[in-house]
């Protein structure tokens, strides 16, 4: 059996999550799990007050209030409890379970060590996801690591097979290297998967702290493991792992200036078919394209779709977007304007507002067409300053505009999760990414918005350097480059591009080409759909990398 280690978890909009990125993608890997009936079993962490409820004030800035669920409602407890050392003393764990049925369930397992007895600061690093202090930072990796790989122990599980995702659950290989005193056996049950090419994602501690922290826990040699002063979880993972892998073909060759010293194997990202595609293009599939939900790959007969009944389907699923918005916001956007979409985590290396930087410009585009309409969606971190002064700007560019002309329509949505995601990727027309070149690892909201039939106009990085076609199924963002060129993009550069492309072309294909914009919709479906998704890559980790540690 697979133990599947990851900091968080987004499967169902009962269950909070980390908006836009690797929760969401957790999520689908185990529903395909359950659907592919994979042996695999996932451990993570119970956060009470989730990531953050994020509320936009009057004056355009975020602010940050909890995300309090209840979590009793959605979680099983288990009458197993664990122990971790941390600081002077053991600390108590709690096990929860939520089971994702399928060919074979999918048990989650979510520790809990918000108890009674346990240190104060301990018991607050189940509040929140991704607290930016590395103190609470820290515990919540040893609980993850070190509690995760114990609580499978006392429930009996037989793991033939870790898979660290990122290095957050990096300490299970202490237990592992206890257990074994062999590092190759240790090597030989482990693989890392790294989802990120910035510097942000990969956990360092001061080696100081590492050992305050785990005082009580014997029989390593701290100054072996540390690179000078410091604790790097990533590079621990890499070195006493079997395989590592990037996430896209692009990322491999970023990750590999990072992991220099191993190879790197790289499988794409995909997303779960069933759970993004909404329902007026499903009940499209079920008539024309039969067996595409147990057999992603039949999205190639996309084409064969009659036009007309994809522009009603789709109209319908941008109508359900628009009654959302209009009813909840103070815009009046209208069907028969295209909708352009950039919705993901905010962060400077994003670039969210980019398309805003030149607003007069973007304003006389609108006017020429006599309407345009964005959507502007995503949370910063709470300690992120960068991000939020992202959502300022954005907001106050907004209200701007509203003073300026009609024809140019935008709107803040707040509080982006799974529920608005699953309203935008199949309402909107124009999916905008555009990060910085070459950071973005992979992308997964791209894919999720083609499946609808929705085209991509984003970066030439990640995963649109390997599926999108310009022209054909969407458009691209900047020069190409090859895939071992690690500059980075011009902002100015990149937004010359981003307003002629819109002005020239997607524009005027919208209002003057609906023939050519359909065909592209179809393409959108028959080039992403097949590819993307993951079926295909839950079946590449099992061939390429699980085989060989269970043994297959």
């Amino acid at each position: 059996m697979i133990a599947y280690f990851v900091m968080e978890v987004g499967l169902e909009e009962s269950i909070p999550t980390y908006s836009g990125g690797l929760g969401t993608l957790i999520g689908d890997t185990i529903l395909t799990f359950a659907d592919l009936g994979i042996p695999a079993v996932c451990v993570t962490l119970l956060y009470k007050k989730g990531y953050v409820y994020q509320k936009i004030a009057k004056d355009g800035r975020q602010a940050d209030l909890e995300d309090v669920w209840d979590y009793q409602e959605v979680l099983r407890p288990l009458s197993v409890e664990v122990e971790a050392p941390i600081g002077e003393r053991k600390q108590k764990l709690r096990v929860w379970e939520y089971t994702v049925k399928g060919k074979r369930d999918i048990k989650v397992l979510f520790l809990d060590g918000d108890l009674d007895g346990n240190d104060e600061k301990v018991r607050e690093a189940f509040q929140r996801l991704y607290y930016s202090d590395k103190e609470r930072r820290l515990i919540q990796e040893v609980v993850l690591g070190i509690g995760g790989y114990r609580a499978l122990k006392a429930l009996g599980y037989d793991i033939a097979l870790y898979h660290i995702n990122e290095s957050h659950s990096a300490f299970l290989l202490f237990e592992l290297l206890k257990e074994s005193k062999d590092v190759e056996d240790v090597k030989k049950k482990v693989v890392f998967t790294t989802h990120t090419s910035l510097p942000v994602g990969h956990d360092t501690f001061p080696l100081s702290m590492v050992k305050e922290y785990l005082k009580m826990y014997d029989g390593i040699e701290w100054e072996k493991e540390a690179a000078g002063d410091e604790l790097d979880l990533s590079l621990l993972s890499a070195r006493y792992s079997s395989i590592v892998n990037a996430v896209s073909l692009r990322h491999r060759f970023i990750t590999r200036r990072s992991y220099a010293f191993r190879d790197v194997d790289y499988i794409t990202n995909g997303v779960y078919h069933r759970r993004w595609v909404c329902e007026e293009i499903k009940d499209l599939f079920d008539r024309y394209i039969l067996g595409w939900d147990d057999n992603p790959a039949l999205l190639k007969q996309a084409h064969d779709i009659p036009s007309i009944e994809l522009l009603k389907a789709h109209s319908e699923a941008k109508e359900r977007l628009i009654t959302f918005i209009n009813k909840n916001y103070d815009v009046s956007f209208v069907p028969e304007c295209p909708i352009l979409c950039i919705a993901r985590r905010i962060t400077a290396y994003k670039r969210n507002n980019l398309i805003l930087k030149d607003i007069d410009r973007l304003i006389r585009i609108s006017e020429r067409f006599g309407c345009l309409q964005v959507v502007f969606a995503g949370r910063a971190h709470p300690a992120d300053s960068d991000g939020k002064a992202i959502i300022k700007d954005i907001n106050d560019k907004i209200s701007y505009a509203k003073s300026k002309t009609k024809s140019l329509r935008m709107v803040f949505l707040e509080n982006y999760g799974i529920g608005l995601a699953k309203l935008l990727v199949a309402g909107c027309d124009v999916w905008l990414n555009n990060p910085k070149r070459p950071y973005e690892a992979c992308g997964t909201s791209g894919m999720k918005a083609a499946m609808n039939g929705v085209l991509n106009f984003s970066t030439w990085d990640g995963w649109w350097l390997e599926g999108g076609i310009e022209g054909i199924n969407g458009w691209g963002i900047g020069p190409r480059p090859s895939w071992s060129d690690m500059s980075e993009s011009n902002d100015e550069e990149d937004l010359e591009d981003i307003y002629g492309k819109l002005q020239h072309i997607i524009l005027p294909m919208y209002y003057n080409y609906q023939d050519e914009w359909v065909k592209l919709m179809k393409n959108s479906i028959a080039t992403v759909g097949p590819c993307f998704n993951t079926y295909r890559m839950v079946s590449e980790y099992f061939v390429k990398i699980y085989s060989a540690g269970l043994r297959l």
